[in-house]
């Protein structure tokens, strides 16, 4: 019996699927990818911090980050065999909270060892001593990852999905699609821009920030929008050793990058808008960056911007967590919406997937709290930790 299942969208999330579909080497089975952009250069996949913590607010989001953590080490071990890894840094997360952010930092911290994260929590005395280079003054609380957490290429994760998959068989396709056509209750076809149009019995939109308007073309409204986030690779005159990737009171994400820093944050909700171009925003550095981590960090007063980027956030307006399932027409299902998360959660996201389109249920991981049934019913499920 023959079958084709067409994914729209060839980034992490879209790779990944087809790779974990790849693996079950179903007879008569065709697998389509469909990617507007093959080099990649404004994909959020390739302009990702690429990070992976297992420190959420949400279990489904650690469970996640667990099974990735697990898949990225055994891409490191296999790099002989395959000739590539995705180049995996091991360093702990540290979350720091003045007293109003202590409690949620604390039921956080809760969650997470409840499932097994592995964690150290600080006193300000603690972290001055641990840190002395950190200014601790306003601080109430810190807590550090001990395992399972660092950072990665995102490129090359991508193309270690891609290359897998397209030496497995996985057609990959250059083109943009623009609508899904239907008969009754299901999708026969998604249609390109260039008017070429491609049948399948089952149709994964894993559009990243440009699903919304595919879904719109069934009659499904994904609150998934294009979020602009500028990235700074900053130099220090001053060393700093033993670095953790640090989340700072104000919000501010930063992590070594080789012999410099890499520094994120997230603009105001009133600056936070959709579909803005990917203009590096140098105002974010000067007005909130850099003022909070010469604070935190006073070697930090004469930091330097060496690089800057601008990449998109697939972002969730509801409720911040990806979407995950059957969506509209029978045969139609949807991956998208991580909000910043979605590099780190691909591994996972793709076995789903994959087995949510074999077998009708999720196997492992158990991704029905994702599902796009909570858009309507109003059940979200708010994932507090995105920066």
């Amino acid at each position: 019996m023959s079958e084709r299942i067409v994914i729209t969208g060839g980034g992490a999330i879209g790779c990944s699927i087809a790779y974990f579909l790849s693996l079950q080497k179903m007879e008569g089975r065709e697998i389509w990818v469909i990617e507007k952009d093959p080099t990649y250069q404004i994909a959020s996949s390739s302009l990702s911090a690429s990070s992976i913590r297992q420190q959420f607010s949400t279990p489904i989001c650690i469970q996640l980050s667990q099974f990735g953590y697990e898949f990225f080490s055994s891409c490191e071990r296999e790099k002989v065999r395959y000739g590539a890894g995705v180049d995996l840094v091991d360093c702990g997360y540290l979350f720091v909270g003045n007293a109003q952010q202590e409690s949620v930092l604390r039921r956080r911290s809760a969650l997470a060892r409840s499932l097994g994260v592995e964690l150290q929590e600080h006193s300000p005395e603690t972290l001055q001593r641990r840190y002395p280079w950190m200014n601790v003054g306003d601080l109430a609380y810190g807590v550090e990852g001990l395992a399972g957490e660092g950072w990665f290429d995102g490129y090359s994760l991508m193309q270690w999905f891609r290359n897998r998959a397209r030496e497995a068989g996985v057609h990959f396709v250059t083109g943009e699609a623009a609508r899904y056509r239907t008969r009754g209750n299901r999708v026969t076809h998604v249609e390109l821009t260039d008017g070429r149009e491609i049948a399948g019995d089952a149709f994964v939109n894993a559009g990243g920030a440009w699903c919304a308007p595919l879904a719109q073309s069934i009659g499904v409204d994904l609150p998934v929008r294009p979020r602009r986030r500028s990235a700074f690779v900053v130099s220090c005159p001053t060393a700093i050793t033993d670095m953790p990737i640090l989340i700072d009171t104000s919000g501010v994400y930063l992590r070594r990058e080789q012999n410099h820093f890499l520094c994120i944050v997230s603009p105001s909700a009133e600056q936070d808008l959709d579909h803005l171009p990917l203009d590096v925003q140098f105002s974010e550095f000067d007005e909130i960056i850099w003022p909070a981590l010469a604070e935190r960090i006073p070697a930090f007063e004469a930091l330097r911007v060496e690089h800057a980027w601008a990449g998109y956030y697939e972002y969730n307006v509801l409720d911040q967590n990806g979407i995950v399932g059957q969506s509209g027409p029978e045969n139609s299902f949807v991956a998208a919406g991580f909000s910043g998360h979605g590099m780190m959660h691909s591994p996972g996201v793709g076995r789903a997937v994959a087995e949510l389109l074999h077998f009708g249920e999720f196997k492992t991981l158990d991704l029905s709290p994702l599902s796009p049934a909570r858009l309507a019913t109003g059940q979200l499920v708010i994932e507090e930790g995105v920066y």
